[in-house]
């Protein structure tokens, strides 16, 4: 029996000592970070003198604190800052939900103004382009048919003009003619004065006819002396003098009908010219309506090559972003089809339904606001403004709300439309809170916290429960008192070494 008591007495002996080893270990293999139980932390309190009766013990609640060491030399690199709590007296402010929307003013549904086939379709998804860049090449028959009217129309005007300055040409040298044969100038003069010009048919009907009465005039001039001689039959001279009548009856027709027509068919030829010109103006137009400049249609040529009298193209009627694409090569596109859809993203608008309680602090925004949005990239709020450019006029009978409508800059591309945002409501209440930098707040296994300093590098994370939020401080309900001292700046490097704690722990 005495060797059996000796025997337990060893082997509880070699419990207690193996123990004592193993928590050795463990609390040596971490150096910056512990988790004290409850009984621990409040003991720390009760030395420190944290009793936390004004803001709410930090164990409120049963939620667990952790105590993170982090080195003086480590501060900078963190850029780690203290600051202790105190009460502070600020305006409250009300936040409002709202939500951006592209800039309606800057934003297109394009579409093509003509059917056909889409021959090429340099553009994609996402690619910013700018003004009158080409978005797509449509082959076209309606363009097709268009310039070739053009190209005949303006051959026509062409033939009509060189009509016309022929016409004058004619008018002024047939009028010159008419004025020497009123003078009775001979043919000699007549054919000096006139004979390289162009008349056109007028020198055959009016030589003609001055021709047939000098005839007749020098036959009776012939006649008349011998038959009053009565040498001759008195009848020949009566058909000399009827044949002298009858051919200036003729000419004088002649004179009558070219004074009338020449300036007629000059006339003519000038009225020729502007139809012409008029069917070019008409085939232009048709062109024109369908997005075509002047300076595009000056040199269509009906023998061009790879159908290029044919192609329509579809360009960007302003700089921006291709949201939208709804097109591919060779699929055929009509009036109805919407091919792509452009917005210009340099400026976002922002839209608020106010409730009609606010609308009076809304009167004393001016005309900007204070907006705040998560960032694309890792989700911070960040705070931005707005030009206010509509104020509603009609409540909405359902929700009782008003439209408030502003536009933002949006340079960057960090607004993203359809993004929801918080708008800014002023308000003239102020309250005295107890309250930290919005910097100082973390998220721990969604848990809200801070971090208090304990001793010279030792850091107590507290949960907390906070209250309203404004001009960057956050009200603190529960948590913390007046004095202690909260991280401000740098928390993230606290609770990356807390992590890794308790990843070591296997937490």
């Amino acid at each position: 029996m005495p060797q059996k008591t000796t025997f337990n007495k060893t082997l509880i002996g070699a419990c207690l000592a193996s123990a004592v080893l193993a928590g050795g270990a463990v609390y040596f293999s971490v150096p910056y970070w512990s988790g004290g139980p409850l009984a621990d932390t409040e003991a720390a309190e009760g030395e420190d003198g944290h009793g936390h009766d004004e803001g709410g013990d930090h164990d409120e609640g049963g939620a667990e604190e952790a105590v993170v060491q982090l080195p003086k030399e480590m501060w900078e690199a963190s850029k780690l800052k203290v600051q202790p709590v105190n009460r502070q007296t600020v305006t409250m402010q009300t936040w409002a939900t709202g939500k951006l929307t592209l800039n309606e003013d800057r934003s297109a549904n394009i579409y093509s103004i003509t059917e056909g086939r889409a021959h090429e379709v340099p553009v994609n998804l996402g690619d910013r382009v700018d003004e009158g860049q080409t978005l797509a090449i449509i082959d076209s028959r309606e363009v097709g048919t268009a310039k070739l009217e053009l190209y005949q129309a303006r051959l026509q005007e062409k033939f009509a003009k060189q009509a016309n300055d022929f016409a004058q040409q004619v008018k002024t040298n047939a009028l010159q003619l008419i004025d020497a044969l009123d003078r009775n100038a001979s043919a000699e003069e007549i054919e000096k004065t006139l004979g390289d010009k162009p008349i056109g048919k007028y020198r055959e009907q009016l030589l003609g006819a001055y021709t047939t009465l000098v005839q007749a005039q020098t036959d009776f001039d012939r006649i008349e002396p011998i038959a009053n001689t009565g040498a001759i039959a008195g009848k020949q001279l009566i058909e000399a003098r009827a044949n002298l009548n009858t051919a200036k009856a003729s000419f004088n027709a002649v004179l009558e009908q070219l004074r009338f027509g020449v300036p007629q068919d000059a006339l003519e030829a000038e009225q020729a010219v502007q139809q012409a010109a008029q069917a070019v103006e008409v085939a232009k137009a048709k062109l024109n309506i369908l997005g075509y400049d002047d300076d595009d249609l000056e040199n269509i040529q009906p023998d061009e090559k790879s159908g290029h009298l044919s192609h329509y193209e579809v360009v960007a009627p302003f700089a921006g972003t291709i949201i939208a694409k709804n097109v591919v090569l060779a699929e055929r596109v009509g009036t109805d089809t919407e091919m792509f859809r452009l917005a210009d993203l340099s400026t976002v608008w922002v839209q608020a339904d106010i409730y009609q309680k606010d609308l009076p602090a809304i009167a004393g925004l001016g005309d900007t606001l204070t907006f705040r949005a998560p960032t694309a990239s890792d989700g911070s709020l960040h705070t931005h403004t707005a030009k206010i450019f509509y104020r509603g006029d009609v409540l909405d009978p359902d929700t009782r709300t008003l439209r408030l409508q502003a536009i933002a800059e949006n340079e960057d591309r960090h607004l993203k439309p359809g993004m929801f945002v918080e708008i800014e409501i002023p308000s003239e209440d102020s309250q005295n809170i107890l309250a930290v930098p919005e910097s100082a707040i973390q998220e721990v296994e969604d848990k809200t916290v801070v971090f208090v300093q304990q001793g010279e590098t030792e850091f107590l994370m507290v949960p907390i429960v906070t209250g309203t939020k404004s001009d960057g401080v956050v009200e603190i309900r529960e948590g913390l008192k007046v004095g202690d001292k909260v991280v401000t700046s740098g928390g993230f490097a606290l609770k990356s070494e807390l992590m890794k704690g308790e990843i070591g722990h296997g937490h």
